[in-house]
């Protein structure tokens, strides 16, 4: 693949704490969509159950979104799933 090099110039400079925040980032999206197909759900359904505008939902499905610890509470809660885990 061709890539111009302004663009490789900037891919350069993204540190490795930010390549690996918005591979986090898109996991935890590819996790929750994952889930939603499997439970037959739509973004609807996850924004009427967590009390969320559907527009707020397909924002954070984009895959940049910030979610905070609360946020991935309430989500595992209402798929049932965990979304993300942490071994002790």
């Amino acid at each position: 693949m061709k890539t111009n090099a302004l663009f490789q110039s900037c891919l350069s400079e993204v540190t490795e704490d930010v390549k690996a925040e918005i591979d986090l980032s898109f996991a935890i999206v590819d996790r929750i969509d994952a889930i939603l197909k499997e439970k037959g759900m739509t973004q609807r359904e996850l924004a009427e159950a967590l009390g969320k505008n559907e527009a707020e939902i397909s924002r954070w499905m984009r895959g940049t979104h910030n979610f905070t610890i609360r946020t991935l509470a309430r989500i595992s809660n209402v798929l049932g799933t965990p979304i993300v885990g942490v071994s002790q």
